[in-house]
C-alpha cells in the first residue's frame, strides 16, 4: 500500500462488524462498529502520516549535516571536518546510520500487528468503493489523538460512575447483614489465613490483628459518620506493645492501609492487611525483587481487582510493590 493511501481513510465509517485478521489468521476479531476503534484507528494512520512528512524531511538534511557544519563553520576549533577527513567521513557513517534505524523504526511499526487490521480494514473499504477515494482532497480535517483522548475520559468516567454506584449497591447490602461486621470477622477467622491472627477488641467495632511472621499488630477501628448507617470507614492504627516505637516501615504500611479504597469495607481490609503477613519474603510484582535499591521491601498493597474472587468464602488479591515501582 502507498504513502498517500493512509490519508484516505478518514471518513470510512463501516455498516457492519467485520473480522480484520493477520497474514497467518490468528488475530482476534476487530470490533469495527466501535467509535473508539475507529478514532484509535485513524489517530494511528494519522501519526503515521505524520513521521513520514517527518522523514522526507529529516532523513536528507541530517545525512548531509556533517558536510553543512563544513560549509557554515562559523568558529575556529582545534580539529575541524576540513582539517580531518577521517572525523569527515566517520560523521556521515554515524549519519546514515542513524536515519537507516529511524527509517528501520517506521517499518516496523507500519508492519506491525498494531496496524495490521487497521490496513485489512482500509483494504476492504476500497475495494468496497470500488477503489474510489472518499477524501479527495488528501488532508486531514480532524486531529484524532485529541477526539481519541476525549472518548477514552468520558470511557473512564463512566467507568468510574459504574464502579462507584456498584460499590454503593454493596455497602448497602453489607451494612444491612444481620451478622454485620461481626459476621466478616468470624468468616475471616474461619479461613484459618497462615500468619495471621485475630483478637477482638472490648469496645465496639474495633479488633487487633497480628501478623506473627512479619512481627507487627495493627489496631482496627470503626468510624462513624453523622447520618451514614453503618460504619463509615475502618481506621488502622499501631498497636506496638508499650515502650517501642513503630518504624519506620509499620508507619508506611498503616498510611498504605488509610489510602486504601473501599475503607467501609471490612473484609477487604483483612484481606489486605493478611497480604503482609509473608513481608519478608514477598518479591515485587514489577521488579520481582525482594528489596529495592534502597534496601527496601515492598510495602504498597494494590488490589488485583475491587471485586472479590467467586470462591467462598471471596477474598481480595493484592499485589506488592516496591515505592518506587508503584
Amino acid at each position: 500500500m502507498s504513502a498517500s493511501t493512509t490519508v484516505k481513510v478518514e471518513d470510512q465509517v463501516p455498516d457492519t462488524q467485520e473480522a480484520s485478521q493477520t497474514a497467518n489468521g490468528s488475530a482476534p476479531p476487530v470490533n469495527w462498529e466501535s467509535e473508539i476503534q475507529l478514532v484509535s484507528s485513524l489517530a494511528k494512520l494519522q501519526e503515521l502520516e505524520r513521521k513520514i512528512h517527518e522523514l522526507r524531511h529529516l532523513v536528507p538534511n541530517k545525512l548531509l549535516e556533517p558536510l553543512a557544519s563544513l560549509s557554515y563553520q562559523s568558529e575556529p576549533s582545534s580539529i575541524s571536518f576540513a582539517d580531518s577527513p577521517v572525523l569527515l567521513r566517520n560523521g556521515l557513517d554515524q549519519a546514515a546510520r542513524t536515519q537507516l534505524a529511524n527509517i528501520e523504526s517506521f517499518k516496523s511499526t507500519w508492519q506491525g500487528p498494531d496496524l495490521t487490521p487497521v490496513w485489512a480494514h482500509v483494504e476492504s473499504r476500497i475495494k468496497e468503493s470500488n477503489g474510489q477515494i472518499l477524501q479527495p482532497t488528501g488532508l486531514w480535517e480532524r486531529d484524532y489523538d485529541v477526539i481519541l483522548e476525549e472518548l477514552l475520559q468520558t470511557e473512564k468516567s463512566k467507568e468510574e460512575e459504574r464502579l462507584r454506584e456498584e460499590e454503593e449497591v454493596e455497602r448497602t447490602k453489607a451494612q444491612a447483614s444481620e451478622s454485620g461486621w461481626q459476621g466478616v470477622v468470624e468468616s475471616f477467622i474461619q479461613r484459618n489465613v497462615p500468619g495471621v491472627r485475630i483478637i477482638k477488641g472490648q469496645g465496639a467495632q474495633s479488633l487487633a490483628i497480628a501478623l506473627s511472621k512479619a512481627g507487627i499488630i495493627f489496631h482496627v477501628e470503626g468510624l462513624k459518620e453523622n447520618d451514614v448507617p453503618g460504619v463509615a470507614e475502618w481506621h488502622v492504627s499501631s498497636k506496638a506493645p508499650p515502650g517501642r516505637v513503630p518504624t519506620k516501615m509499620e508507619n508506611s504500611i498503616i498510611e498504605c492501609l488509610n489510602s486504601r479504597s473501599r475503607k467501609w469495607d471490612l473484609a477487604f481490609l483483612l484481606d489486605m492487611i493478611s497480604s503482609y503477613a509473608d513481608l519478608k519474603q514477598t518479591t515485587c510484582v514489577k521488579c520481582n525483587k525482594l528489596t529495592n535499591d534502597s534496601a527496601q521491601l515492598p510495602i504498597i498493597r494494590r488490589a488485583q481487582s475491587t471485586n472479590p474472587s467467586t470462591q467462598d468464602p471471596r477474598v481480595f488479591a493484592f499485589d506488592a510493590l516496591h515505592s518506587s515501582c508503584a
